[in-house]
């Protein structure tokens, strides 16, 4: 399959130019997720680069009591398994995917691309993005969507490996369709935690609109997925795929709690 064209913009091409031509790839400062190792809820480290502001989001609607599961580095054979849990809780869920891993089960991508579910580009070799130059960042993102298109996929969606990015990262993104997305929970499977370590770590920090990153490569993370959806369950959690998580957040901005449940008039 051919892979996608690299983008050629003008606008673009100024933006990588400047970045490259300032400061080398390797020396620039890492995101607060690659630093940190999750995304406080604001937009410049969540959802950098979008037009809604989550400072304006009033996590105290209920249009807010949802939970963005993304499940990281597929397709994976695990993750037929995981459609099945998501499918007896009705829970939902993102799958960012590797384009290379694509080429290597794509059946597996082929049913999550018909599950109902989301399924979101993870790039095409899981590098860390800021150490490429940016004409290989473009190539990889391109490869990506070529890849994951062979499989009936468009994603609308980026998680940027290891949470690594800067705004070339994110404006090559964008230029090739896709909205980056970060976490606020790191279930921290990819240490090796066991189950009951993965699901303390997720199931205390569930909170209002947030994103939960696991990964369908660790079965520690299978066995523990059960128990994280019927805890949020518990809490009045909905699960949802990062596009009705974003939905969400937007209406919690739009409908604040006191338009939803207005003082009697006096």
């Amino acid at each position: 399959m051919p892979a996608e064209p690299t983008i050629h913009r003008a606008a673009l091409g100024a933006v990588i130019a400047l970045a490259v031509a300032s400061l080398p790839a390797a020396a620039q400062p890492r995101s607060h997720t690659a630093t940190h190792g999750y995304a406080p809820f604001a937009t410049e480290h969540l959802l950098p680069g979008a037009a809604l502001d989550l400072g304006d989001v009033d996590r105290e609607s209920p249009f807010a009591r949802v939970v963005a599961l993304t499940i990281d580095d597929g397709p994976d054979p695990n993750d037929l398994r995981i459609l099945e849990i998501l499918r007896r809780h009705g829970a939902k869920a993102t799958f960012f995917c590797i384009g290379g891993k694509v080429m290597q089960h794509r059946d597996i991508a082929l049913a999550l691309a018909a599950s109902g579910n989301e399924v979101g580009s993870h790039s095409q070799t899981h590098p860390m993005m800021t150490d490429l130059p940016a004409a290989q960042r473009d190539r990889n993102l391109g490869k990506a969507n070529a890849a994951l298109a062979g499989a009936g996929i468009h994603p609308a969606w980026f998680r940027p490996p290891y949470g690594d990015f800067d705004e070339t990262v994110t404006a090559l993104a964008q230029a090739h369709g896709l909205q980056t997305v970060l976490w606020t929970v790191d279930s921290q499977d990819w240490k090796g935690l066991g189950t009951d370590a993965i699901v303390q770590r997720v199931t205390e920090r569930l909170a209002p609109g947030a994103v939960v990153l696991m990964h369908s490569t660790k079965p520690a993370s299978l066995q523990a997925l059960s128990r994280i959806l019927e805890d949020g369950e518990r809490k009045g959690y909905r699960f949802v795929t990062m596009t009705e998580w974003q939905e969400a957040m937007r209406l919690a901005v739009a409908t604040p709690l006191a338009m939803l449940h207005p003082s009697p008039a006096k």
